[in-house]
């Protein structure tokens, strides 16, 4: 018998009459894999996310200064690894980095993008699934052609990729360096200031916009979707964790959610499709099961990045 988290992907996978067309069901992304079981952005926690039913992954990454792509979120390996607060960037891959294991057991090594893209080429589980790198703001834009590189060396057929893969960036100044190395490859902006997203919404070679569940949390969040949706463009919500925030999420008809929690989404889904058809208001309704707790947190969390994003922007553009 077929696990529940498997079924309920088979059952959202399997569904597809016009009243389910219809909501929109986010699609899943195990955002840096699924870290509530494995290390973050680890291989094993990668494979974990697409054996549970996501419809993709999202990881990070950032250039070693011996030229590798390396998957990780942090610009150092303190937090995750245990070594040092030294940047990648000033760190070789080989006889450096390659050595280094997770705190978090089994211990696993850093991941190269290239063993990423492998997947998507050697792994038949990874078939009409797709990846969204995360490309940091606190990179050097030389991550761009060193990505791109990488592509062509485990697949030298741009279409290829076109289909399978989501450059993510943060800043503007990523954009031409996007146009010269990857042309082909959809790009979407990632961010938390809704002011800053409007750079990217008109940009052609730019498909949508990732933005914080705190800041999709708000009048001008839900003005975004309708706008990007309009304009024939795609809205990602990161990252979501709580059921109650899934359930939202289902109910405002966004196009993707980046969760740690990819077997909770699935169910989140499947009790959608349960619900279909029962409720005028659904988004009313999801609205109202918000806790209080969890409306505060958000509250808060975005009056705190309307002050600190631009001043952490700064920093890097």
């Amino acid at each position: 018998m077929s696990s529940p988290s498997v079924f309920a992907a088979k059952e959202v996978a399997e569904l597809n009459s016009d009243e389910v067309k219809s909501m929109k069901l986010p699609r899943s992304i195990g955002h840096r894999g699924y870290p509530v079981k494995y290390p973050e952005n680890s291989l094993e926690s990668l494979l974990a996310a697409i054996d549970v039913g996501a419809d993709g992954i999202e990881t990070d990454v950032h250039l070693s200064a011996d030229g590798y792509v390396v998957v990780s979120h942090d610009l150092h390996t303190k937090r995750v690894f245990g070594s040092t607060t030294e940047p990648i960037r000033n760190r070789n891959y080989i006889g450096d980095l390659e050595h280094l294991r997770t705190v978090q057991e089994p211990h696993s090594k850093m991941v190269l993008l290239k063993e990423v893209l492998d997947q998507f080429v050697t792994n038949p589980k990874f078939e009409g699934k797709w990846l969204c790198i995360d490309v940091k703001a606190d990179n050097d834009v030389a991550v761009i052609e060193g990505i791109a590189k990488v592509m062509m060396e485990v697949m030298a057929d741009p279409l290829f990729w076109k289909e399978r893969v989501v450059l993510g960036i943060w800043l503007v100044k990523f954009l031409p360096l996007c146009h010269k190395h990857v042309p082909e490859i959809p790009l979407i902006h990632i961010g938390v200031d809704l002011s800053y997203a409007a750079n990217f919404i008109h940009e052609p070679s730019v498909i949508g916009i990732s933005m914080v569940m705190v800041s999709i949390y708000t009048q001008r969040g839900y003005d975004l979707i309708t706008q990007l949706h309009d304009l024939g463009k795609f809205i990602y919500v990161w990252t979501v964790n709580p059921p109650e925030l899934m359930t939202l999420c289902i109910a405002l008809g966004v196009d993707a959610v980046l969760t740690d929690e990819p077997v909770k989404f699935e169910q989140c889904r499947v009790d959608a499709l349960a619900k279909a058809g029962e409720s005028r208001d659904a988004l009313g309704e999801a609205e109202r099961a918000i806790s209080f707790g969890t409306k505060t947190r958000l509250y808060g969390l975005s009056t705190g990045i309307k002050v600190l994003a631009p001043l952490l922007r700064r920093r890097f553009e």
